[in-house]
């Protein structure tokens, strides 16, 4: 991201002639992990549905925690060797929200790690629930307490309080802490009806420059989460027209996006483009849980246009990465 690169840029000269061991990066590059381990999600839940390979889910699933664990070390490497910059980002109004991706990388590895050894993968839950709350509610308070432009509210607010935290509350769900995963919903839920107003008045009064439109990625996260948030919690007690209602937002909001893709395409291919394989994995893990409690032909003909965009979409931002890694460009300069 372009933002990214200017602060990273400024680091570099801040240190002439220092070698560096690891790549700078910054923090909106785990959504990589976000991407790989919820398109092993969807392809978990397909493989219970519709019978396909379930080694692919799994195989994503250990490329999420490899990715997850190169990002963390490159992370830790600017903390130690690059501190100043590492500060700038924790700082920044804008890309600070991007450092809620790390809670949410722990908690979605604790979920790959589930069906192999659930006491670790439980312990591993923990630290990322509590971790993303306690950065949550700092970031939260820092809305209170420090001037903003109105540029820097973007979509990329909804990551701290709202999308990750409703991840937190729907892998609770899945490791059975309902009553807590509720708590995280109402946390999760509220944040987003709040803040949904206050980033939808900004992107159509002051609009999104292009360097920065991959976060609307970020923008149906909220939504696709809930959906499938509320399924997991609620279980067979769920409520099909509640359950109806939120994937039609959900559908409704990805549906908007694929109408604005000419706008959106105005930026070019960047890193960033990983936010939207997060949101399109989760509407079809969300439309998937939903096919097995409807028995709707509609609805399973949904999950299954969702499931193959879900690939489709994860293929070609692979392929935009690799294009980069090849020409030397997918790190910022």
């Amino acid at each position: 991201m372009t933002q990214s690169a200017d602060l990273l840029a400024r680091e570099k000269k801040a240190v002439p002639g220092k070698k560096r061991m690891l790549p700078l990066a910054p923090a909106s590059f785990f959504a990589m992990t976000l991407g790989l381990a919820e398109t092993g999600n969807a392809w978990r839940n397909a493989s219970a549905l519709w019978h396909v390979p379930a080694w692919v889910g799994e195989m994503l699933e250990v490329l999420a925690i490899v990715s997850f664990l190169v990002w963390l070390a490159i992370y830790i490497n600017k903390w130690i060797n690059y501190t100043a910059e590492a500060k700038r980002e924790f700082n920044d109004p804008v890309q600070a929200s991007f450092i809620a991706l790390i809670p949410e990388s722990i908690i979605l590895i604790a979920l790959a790690l589930l069906p192999y050894h659930a006491g670790a993968a439980a312990y591993i839950f923990w630290m990322g629930s509590l971790f993303n709350l306690l950065y949550g509610a700092y970031r939260l308070s820092t809305l209170w307490t420090t001037e903003r432009e109105p540029t820097q509210t973007t979509p990329s607010l909804f990551l701290t309080f709202t999308a990750s935290i409703l991840v937190n509350a729907l892998a609770a769900g899945i490791f059975g802490y309902t009553s807590y995963g509720f708590a995280l919903l109402g946390i999760g839920t509220i944040s987003w009806l709040v803040m949904d107003s206050v980033i939808t008045q900004q992107l159509i009064a002051g609009g999104l420059a292009a360097k920065t439109r991959n976060f609307m990625g970020i923008y149906m996260a909220p939504s696709v989460v809930i959906f499938v948030a509320y399924q997991v919690l609620a279980g067979a007690q769920s409520n099909l027209s509640i359950s109806y209602a939120l994937a039609g937002y959900a559908v409704f909001i990805v549906v908007a996006l694929t109408f604005a893709l000419r706008w959106l395409r105005q930026q070019p291919f960047a890193p960033g483009y990983w936010a939207y394989t997060f949101g399109i994995a989760t509407l079809s893990q969300g439309l998937s849980l939903l096919c097995l409690k409807a028995n709707d032909p509609a609805v399973n003909g949904l999950a299954i246009v969702a499931f193959i965009l879900t690939n489709l979409v994860l293929v070609a931002v692979i392929a935009g990465s690799v294009r980069l890694f090849a020409k030397g460009q997918y790190f910022p300069k």
